[in-house]
């Protein structure tokens, strides 16, 4: 797993610029598929929701302060929809919490999907993406624990606690796909 991890981030430094602007349908907006980067969305016709939640969000310091001393060996995939609300809110927040905890940039990946949880290149497969955003930590190559489109208590005490290895059971634990009858 843990060397699983390190091709993916080498695959998607490689097919940085495969993020695409598709038409979506349901309200006839531009949204982002593929792999992106802060920068995708804190611009354009992102910006003011990033702007909106990033300067907005007042995380508790403390938590945040003190979920610096757990940051070695982590990585965190997030999956977002640029058109989904949960997304547009969380984000934001987490990359607010992000920079407080001064998390090296480098060590998120940020995966834009469409509202069938697609990336374009596969990168959710087999990752159970089916609510977003969906916020993956990893410590040294393996799963540490997840929180799926709003934390259970505060992003920044979410984090802490996957941090410090506290059980979290994330929204939708026991979630399934509808059968397709």
């Amino acid at each position: 797993m843990k060397y699983s991890l390190y091709i993916l981030g080498f695959i998607m430094a490689v097919n940085a610029q495969d993020l695409k602007t598709v038409r979506d349908e349901k309200n006839d907006t531009d949204m982002l598929v593929g792999i992106g980067r802060r920068s995708d969305i804190t611009a354009g016709e992102y910006a003011e929701w990033y702007t909106n939640e990033y300067d907005g969000y007042q995380g508790d310091e403390g938590i945040i302060s003190a979920s610096k001393d757990f940051l070695d060996q982590i990585k965190i995939e997030t999956f977002l929809g640029t058109w989904c609300d949960d997304s547009q809110k969380e984000v934001p927040r987490l990359y607010k919490i992000l920079d407080q905890m001064q998390f090296p940039a480098e060590e998120m990946d940020l995966i834009m999907v469409d509202r069938d949880k697609k990336s374009g290149q596969g990168l959710e497969d087999g990752k159970n993406i089916h609510h977003v955003p969906t916020i993956i930590i990893y410590k040294n190559g393996d799963e540490v624990g997840r929180i799926v489109e709003s934390p259970i208590e505060s992003l920044e005490e979410d984090i802490f606690n996957i941090l410090i290895g506290a059980p979290l059971e994330h929204n939708y634990l026991d979630w399934e796909p509808e059968s397709r009858d």
